[in-house]
């Protein structure tokens, strides 16, 4: 149990880790204009690093955090209900490193994976946005996680003005990665 509690904490940093590591590699690389899926874009240099050391293997860990959070929250249904968001937020964050983007991660057209790839991530973004603003209200009534309550709250809404602000900024590409930086930064 204690394994599957690590890794809501070994999922986030090993993915980071595999980012600043994999976008080294990359001497065209911009943390601040680029998506983190384009260092694991289809046929782009050293995609198997970023697809099969960050996304898959920190996947796996934050889906089971999940597991282990239906294990650690009282059995209520909006326990049930953010255990399954973090849950099929891990499993979005693996299986992104499974269906690659095109390079450049077109938004528009391309391959059928690069399609599967940009559906993903926003449902993945969405599901760990509203599970924590769940585990926010959950938390408020029990006393043993009060004190993470406005914390769950604010990253929740948080969150979400980050995603639209990612959203907002697909057409130019401009701060686009670091848009999505912050919204990993404040969700993880």
């Amino acid at each position: 149990m204690r394994l599957l509690v690590l890794g809501g904490l070994a999922g986030p940093i090993l993915f980071s880790a595999v980012v600043i590591v994999s976008a080294k590699l990359r001497v065209d690389y911009s943390h601040v204009a680029n998506f983190i899926s384009e260092l694991g874009a289809t046929g782009t240099p050293h995609a198997g690093l970023m697809n099969y050391a960050g996304f898959l293997p920190g996947g796996l860990m934050l889906a089971a955090f999940g597991v282990a959070l239906a294990k650690t929250l009282p059995r209520r249904r909006l326990a049930t209900l953010a255990v399954i968001l973090v849950t099929l937020f891990g499993a979005g964050v693996a299986a992104s490193g499974i269906a690659s983007c095109d390079p450049g991660c077109p938004q528009t057209g391309g391959s059928v994976e690069n399609l599967v790839h940009n559906r993903i991530a926003p449902i993945a973004f969405l599901c760990l946005i509203a599970a924590a603003g769940i585990l926010g209200v959950l938390f408020r009534s029990d006393a043993a996680w009060r004190s993470f309550s406005i914390y769950s709250i604010v990253s929740s809404l948080a969150g979400l003005c980050l995603l639209v602000a990612l959203a907002s900024s697909l057409d130019t590409h401009e701060l686009t990665g670091l848009w999505q930086r912050l919204l990993l930064a404040v969700l993880f």
